[in-house]
């Protein structure tokens, strides 16, 4: 059973109150996934944002329908992934592909949306979360594409 108090120490929803995260626990789920199985498929739509309980989920986007062209893994307890169900256009732009068996909170998307909307100082404070989670995301990734050339001693500009 996730409890509030759980909720509240993972990096989206730190610094909500207790009836704000048992609003969201209402219209969450725990699913557990096995190895290998896929979560949700880039470019389909968003409709759930998730948050690792346990286990380890890789994110790849494929460049090509066979290639898969950059990933990232979620092994955090509390880390979230499927951000993209609360960014316009609501499609993810990963595949979520669990590479241990795992356990996640699936939070419906759309009701999420409508809490922050209704509840702007709480939109605000998770949107600013958002920013700091995808820019933190995006210098790891910049930081592996770099080793990467480094590997095969490609000068970069």
């Amino acid at each position: 059973m996730i409890s509030a108090n759980w909720l509240k120490k993972t990096e989206l929803f730190e610094g909500l109150d207790e009836s704000q995260l048992n609003d969201l626990l209402a219209y969450s789920t725990v699913e557990s996934f096995p190895e290998g199985r896929i979560v949700f498929h880039q470019e389909a739509e968003a409709t759930h944002l998730y948050i690792l309980i346990q286990g380890a989920v890789d994110l790849s986007v494929k460049a090509q329908e066979e290639i898969g062209f950059l990933t990232s893994q979620i092994q955090k307890e509390g880390a979230i992934f499927g951000v993209p169900s609360l960014i316009e256009p609501f499609r993810y732009n990963v595949t979520a592909k669990c590479i241990l068996p795992s356990k996640v909170l699936s939070i419906e998307s759309h009701y999420l949306r409508k809490k922050m909307e209704e509840d702007p100082k709480m939109g605000m404070q998770m949107m600013k979360k958002l920013t700091l989670i995808y820019y933190n995301r995006l210098n790891e990734l910049r930081k592996g594409i770099v080793n990467f050339f480094k590997v095969f001693n490609v000068r970069t500009p």
